[in-house]
């Protein structure tokens, strides 16, 4: 019986097709980094986007096709009370046969109330990643992954260099020294559009983002992100181009 459910995640999960694309890469980067160990208690920051979701099937599929021993612990941290924006994917992560555990927040007023922020994004992700490492050390949970993709480790560095005059980079993996827990971003070597074409193809519940600067045109990402768009005018592989040239930084 318990067989038979797993088989059906697993199909729910892998679908047909993303061999190369998605789940390839995704062991690559694992297998690299040494992502998952025995014994690992896994947090996964699940904010009900494509990335997110795709980070959590990635890690279910490790659990239910290895003899790796890790629990995985879904966390979403909740900007607002109210409880639609996230009722889809407590019940996707229950299909999954994982309890999806909810931090209710007033973010939403601290970052579009009447104080307007100088730099909303950095700030909204300092809270979040603050509230999940406190939830993890409240936990004794030794891993947080991340849905931050091949797009984004190229964006944040060309931001990086472009606007602050430094070659910071999004690393796959590395140890929190304020906060003593590991990160790791199992989807660094999987590029957005094969994650966009994978979740609309497995008809994944994702929730879509209310947050105005993801589409201001104010938003520094959004601008790095068109300048790649043109420059795969002339050279599709221009993605590829850019990460290998910087992939011996992530190293670090």
């Amino acid at each position: 019986m318990e067989d038979n459910k797993d088989r059906s995640i697993l199909g729910r999960i892998e679908g047909k097709g993303f061999g190369k694309t998605i789940w390839s890469p995704i062991g690559r980067a694992m297998h690299h980094y040494n992502m998952i160990e025995e014994g690992d208690r896994i947090a996964v920051g699940i904010s009900g986007g494509k990335d997110s979701l795709t980070t959590l099937n990635a890690l279910v599929r490790v659990k239910k096709i290895t003899r790796i021993n890790f629990e995985i612990i879904p966390i979403h941290i909740h900007p607002d009370t109210d409880e639609e924006s996230y009722e889809e994917t407590l019940k996707y992560c229950q299909e999954l046969g994982l309890e999806l555990q909810i931090e209710s927040t007033n973010l939403s007023e601290m970052l579009f109330g009447e104080e307007k922020v100088k730099n909303p994004c950095f700030l909204c992700g300092r809270i979040r990643r603050g509230i999940l490492y406190r939830m993890m050390k409240e936990q004794n949970i030794n891993k947080l992954a991340l849905g931050h993709h091949k797009d984004d480790i190229i964006e944040t560095f060309l931001m990086n260099v472009f606007y602050q005059g430094n070659m910071k980079m999004m690393l796959p993996s590395y140890v929190s020294q304020e906060y003593g827990v590991r990160v790791i971003r199992p989807l660094a070597y999987v590029e957005e559009k094969d994650i966009i074409r994978y979740v609309r193809r497995q008809n994944l519940p994702v929730v879509k983002s209310n947050c105005p600067y993801e589409t201001s045109e104010n938003s520094k990402r959004l601008r790095i992100k068109n300048l790649i768009k043109e420059l795969s005018q002339e050279n599709k592989d221009v993605r590829s181009v850019i990460f290998n040239s910087i992939k011996p930084m992530l190293e670090k």
